[in-house]
C-alpha cells in the first residue's frame, strides 16, 4: 500500500423519520415508558436515541458518567437517569443467568434493573436478545 492517493470520503446518513421525537414526546406524556431496541453500534444508537429525545440528558447515562466523567460504576449506577446496554453485556449476563435455578429471585434481576431506569436503549442486539428483552418488559 504505497504510493496512494486520496480520491474521495464518502458519508452515510440515516435520519429518523419525521415525528419520532413528537411520537416519543406523546408516549412520555400518556405514562408510556419508550424502550429503544436496535441492532446499531452502541455509539450510534446513544446519539439516535438523543436526537428524538429517548435520552433526554446524554451526559447522565451510565456509560458517559463512567468512561467521561471517571466515576465508579456503583456510583455512576446510583446516580444516572439512563443506560445504553450492549448485546454483548446482555448475552454476558444472559450466559451468566442460565447457571442459576429458576427459583432464585436473583435470576434475571440485572435486566430488570436495566428496564426501571427512566431512559433505557439497547444496542447490538440480535432477535433472540430483542425477544428476552421484550419477555421481561412484560
Amino acid at each position: 500500500m504505497h504510493d496512494l492517493c486520496l480520491v474521495g470520503v464518502a458519508s452515510l446518513n440515516d435520519p429518523t423519520r419525521p415525528g419520532v421525537e413528537l411520537s416519543v414526546e406523546k408516549c412520555r406524556t400518556a405514562g408510556i415508558k419508550v424502550i429503544m431496541i436496535t441492532g446499531d453500534q452502541a455509539p450510534t444508537a446513544a446519539a439516535v436515541a438523543a436526537r428524538v429525545n429517548i435520552l433526554k440528558n446524554p451526559q447522565t447515562e451510565f456509560n458517559y458518567m463512567v468512561n467521561q466523567l471517571s466515576m465508579s460504576k456503583a456510583k455512576a449506577w446510583k446516580e444516572c437517569t439512563g443506560i445504553v446496554v450492549h448485546g454483548d453485556l446482555l448475552a454476558e449476563k444472559h450466559l451468566n443467568d442460565s447457571k442459576l435455578d429458576d427459583a432464585d429471585p436473583e435470576k434475571g434481576r440485572y435486566l430488570l434493573d436495566w428496564i426501571n431506569k427512566e431512559e433505557v436503549v439497547f444496542a447490538r442486539t440480535t432477535p433472540a436478545q430483542k425477544l428476552l428483552i421484550v419477555s421481561a418488559c412484560q
